[in-house]
């Protein structure tokens, strides 16, 4: 159905969705956080980011881009971020794999998404393309596995939730554009 939508090739050729983090990303990050950066200036920040990685798609040919997750600070962290119920620290890091730290979200309440998480970001980079871009999100299971989760429930309930929030995401995204193209 997708290859047919958005007239792809029989193999169609595309990436991950995540791009390395440049200096000028974590610099940008980190002068946003302290204050020395404002938002508007963050925002525009990571749409030249975002707009080298779709140009850099582009020149090498693929099918369906990715806009490369310039904004997003950790897989889990940043969706965390746009639901209720999480609390953060600054220095709580929590190493995941080899080298590799995060700062775990820490769940408390119950799980809401009070608005789109990724609708003005996708937005902003199909404009820059004629090409498909993906739309990605982190699942509910990837989510959980990597929150310090409550105790007073079952993590099945809380999984719930987060399917539930993510659900609410892609069927809003699919009926603001008749499709949804979704990795992850």
């Amino acid at each position: 159905m997708q290859q047919h939508y958005f007239q792809l090739p029989l193999l169609p050729t595309t990436t991950i969705g995540s791009f390395p983090q440049t200096t000028e990303i974590r610099k940008a990050r980190a002068a946003f956080r302290k204050g020395e950066l404002s938002h508007l200036d963050y925002l525009e920040a990571m749409r030249a980011e975002i707009q080298h990685v779709i140009r850099q798609q582009g020149e090498i040919g693929l099918d369906v881009l990715v806009h490369g997750e310039a904004e997003r600070n950790g897989i889990v962290e940043y969706f965390a971020e746009q639901l209720w119920g999480y609390a953060f620290t600054e220095n709580g890091w929590v190493q995941s794999y080899g080298s590799r730290c995060v700062k775990s979200p820490i769940l408390y309440g119950d799980i809401y998404r009070p608005e789109a998480m990724t609708a003005n970001w996708i937005s902003y980079v199909q404009s820059l393309t004629s090409k498909p871009v993906k739309g990605m999100l982190t699942g509910p299971v990837t989510m959980l596995m990597w929150l310090f989760v409550r105790d007073d429930q079952p993590y099945s309930k809380t999984a719930l939730q987060l399917a539930l929030a993510i659900r609410d995401e892609v069927s809003k995204r699919f009926r603001a554009n008749g499709h949804w193209h979704h990795s992850n």
